[in-house]
């Protein structure tokens, strides 16, 4: 069973990784006119309060990104993800509870309005993240009873429901990977796994496999790196707390997950390195995306505000960020390269 399932997992996400997925702290940042394919290699960061979606162009390094702002008709939005082929933003609404389509943002200056090009139908009640394949965005319907998985197929100009599944956990962060589809259990430390998400049909869904992160209070946030097997996890701690965030990398994944879960279900502290304490302005990191090509950690900070950027590291420690600014209501996060 274990060598089953071993094969299966690393099948699925050495598919993906043939695909492109693709020192000092400073808030300065040189605005851009604006954006255009040839240099959109960036950073879009949602708020659920402002009604703005912040981009950082991350071209020249990591340390000083230059920043625009688009102006969105929604205040409260979560979940974002950039559909690179067509030139859209797909956005969680949750002032009216649609996902939203953005086409052509790449034409937009600083400072300007967003204009909805297409709408989907309201088909969640507490949309957090969303995630992105091929034609289609699944979104996480966080319900205290249980959480939905609700998936719509997608282009600039049309959303339209594809499915809708029902999962036995509050669900908040989620990750399409190849066919695979990976979430995290809120209000808890688990992640689950949902091999050959696309091939089930609407209705009642069970995970595949789940484990437990060991020393993990509660996680929002997840992104998986298949070209170097790294998954990152963020933990919000207390919820109430602003100064007890905290970041997990896990380095050859796919083996350290198999590992748990053909033994006790528990991936351990030593097979983690952490990012936490008092340097790192970590209180409740509600979203994350990573880039190996950058080595960085990208996160949407919540509880300080704050869209906050993490040299990969080595090891465990308390970590300043090498680039942090405010973002009021900084809800999710997804890079566009």
């Amino acid at each position: 069973m274990k060598n089953y399932f071993l094969a299966i997992l690393v099948i699925a996400m050495a598919i993906t990784g043939c695909e492109k997925e693709p020192q000092e702290i400073t808030n300065s940042t040189a605005d851009l006119k604006s954006v255009t394919k040839s240099n959109n290699y960036g950073v879009l960061v949602s708020s659920n309060t402002s009604g703005v979606i912040n981009y950082y162009d991350v071209v020249n390094g990591i340390s000083n990104p230059q920043r625009l702002s688009f102006e969105v008709p929604y205040a409260d939005a979560d979940g974002i993800v950039y559909d690179q082929k067509r030139d859209a933003i797909y956005q969680v609404n949750r002032t009216d509870s649609e996902l939203v389509a953005y086409g052509g943002y790449d034409k937009a200056s600083d400072g300007d309005m967003l204009m909805t090009t297409a709408t989907g139908p309201s088909t969640f009640s507490n949309g957090r993240e969303a995630t992105f394949y091929n034609n289609k965005v699944v979104i996480a319907d966080d319900l205290a009873e249980g959480g939905r998985l609700v998936s719509y197929h997608v282009n600039e100009k049309n959303i339209s429901d594809y499915r809708e599944f029902n999962v036995d956990f509050q669900v908040w962060g989620i990750q399409i990977v190849g066919k695979d589809l990976w979430a995290i259990e809120d209000a808890t430390n688990k992640l689950a796994w949902f091999q050959d998400f696309f091939r089930a049909k609407s209705g009642d869904l069970d995970p595949t496999a789940e484990v437990a992160i060991e020393g993990l209070v509660r996680t929002h946030g997840l992104k998986y790196d298949a070209y170097s097997d790294t998954m990152v996890l963020t933990d919000i701690g207390d919820a109430g707390s602003a100064d007890d965030g905290a970041i997990v990398i896990i380095s050859s994944f796919t083996t350290k997950f198999m590992a748990a879960v053909n033994s006790d279900g528990i991936i351990s502290m030593e097979d983690q390195i952490r990012i936490a304490g008092d340097q790192t302005e970590l209180g409740n990191p509600v979203d994350v995306d990573f880039s190996n090509s950058k080595n960085a950690i990208f996160v949407a900070e919540r509880a300080q505000q704050k869209f906050l950027v993490f040299e990969l590291p080595i090891d465990s420690g308390n970590y300043a960020p090498v680039y942090s600014d405010d973002v009021p209501g900084a809800s999710a996060v997804t890079t566009t390269f």
